[in-house]
C-alpha cells in the first residue's frame, strides 16, 4: 500500500512542477470542474440550436405559401385524379355535375379585411358552372354574414396550356360589396375585394396560366356580397377557360365541372 501511494506522490508532484493545467485543475476542485463543464456544454449546446434556427442546413428549406399565378406563367400542375370513366347517364362513373359549396360565416373589418370561420354553416351541391348570390342567400341563415366556398374538379381531357379566371355580373342596385377569390390545386390565382358597387358591372379578373395534362384538377373559389352587415342577392360568377395565350375566355362547359355523386343538390 505505501508503494502504490508512494507512486502517487511521485505522479503529482511531477505534474505540480511541469503541468499548470494540472495545478489550475485541481485547485478548482472536482465539483467546480463539474459544474464548469456542464455550463460549457449548455452553453455550446445553446450555440448550435441558434445556428441551426437561423440557418437550417439545405435539406429542410422552411415552407414557402402557396404560389401565386400571373398572367406571365405558366405553371405547370399536376392532376389530382385521372379522368373517370365516360358513364351514358353521368359525365362520369361516380361523379355530377357542379360545385361543392360550403356557407362559412365572415367577420368584415372596417378596412374591408375578410376572416373566413373555420367551421361551416351548412353544405350543398350546385348544378350549374355559374353560381348566383341568390343560390347563396336562398340556404344560407338570415341577419348573417357568410361567404360561399365552392370547391370542383376541373375536368383537362387534352394537354396544353390553359387560363383561367371568373367573370363576375352585377346590375345596377344598391350598393354593395364583393369579395371573390380562385384558386387551382394550391396556387392562388386571384384574390379581390369591389367596394360600393352601384351601376351595371361586367369584369373579368386577372388570368392564371398553366400548362396542364389531361386529369382533374382541384378549383376552389370564393364568393360572397354584402351591404350595411347584411347578404345581398345580386350579383353572379362563373368559371372562364382560354387556351395558349389567347385573351379569349368562354365559359366552362357545363360538363366539365364535377363533384361526387354522394353530394346532393
Amino acid at each position: 500500500m505505501k508503494r502504490f501511494w508512494g507512486k502517487l506522490d511521485f505522479i503529482h508532484r511531477r505534474l505540480w512542477h511541469r503541468d499548470g493545467l494540472y495545478r489550475f485543475a485541481l485547485l478548482l476542485g472536482p465539483a467546480t470542474l463539474l459544474g464548469g463543464g456542464l455550463a460549457f456544454a449548455l452553453w455550446t449546446g445553446a450555440q448550435v440550436v441558434g445556428q441551426a434556427a437561423d440557418h437550417p442546413p439545405p435539406w429542410a428549406p422552411p415552407l414557402r405559401p402557396a404560389n401565386v399565378t400571373t398572367s406571365t406563367g405558366p405553371l405547370t400542375v399536376q392532376p389530382a385524379y385521372k379522368l373517370p370513366a365516360p358513364d351514358a347517364d353521368k359525365p362520369a362513373v361516380g361523379y355530377e355535375t357542379g360545385w361543392q359549396v360550403t356557407l362559412r360565416p365572415v367577420e368584415i373589418s372596417p378596412t374591408l379585411d375578410v376572416q373566413v370561420k373555420p367551421t361551416p354553416l351548412l353544405a350543398f351541391a350546385i348544378d350549374t358552372p355559374t353560381v348566383d348570390m341568390v343560390q347563396l342567400t336562398a340556404r344560407g341563415p338570415k341577419g348573417a354574414l357568410y361567404v360561399g366556398v365552392g370547391s370542383g374538379l376541373l375536368a383537362i381531357r387534352a394537354a396544353g396550356t390553359y387560363a383561367l379566371t371568373l367573370g363576375f355580373q352585377r346590375p345596377a342596385g344598391e350598393a354593395a360589396n364583393c369579395i371573390i377569390r380562385l384558386g387551382l390545386s394550391t396556387h392562388r390565382i386571384f384574390s379581390n375585394v369591389d367596394v360600393n358597387i352601384v351601376t351595371d358591372l361586367t369584369k373579368m379578373f386577372d388570368r392564371g396560366l398553366f400548362d396542364l395534362q389531361p386529369g382533374l384538377y382541384s378549383v376552389v373559389w370564393m364568393f360572397g356580397c354584402w351591404h350595411d352587415r347584411e347578404m345581398t342577392q345580386s350579383g353572379r360568377i362563373s368559371l372562364l377557360i382560354g387556351q395558349g395565350s389567347e385573351q379569349k375566355m368562354a365559359p366552362v362547359r357545363p360538363g366539365d365541372i364535377l363533384r361526387p355523386a354522394s353530394i346532393k343538390p
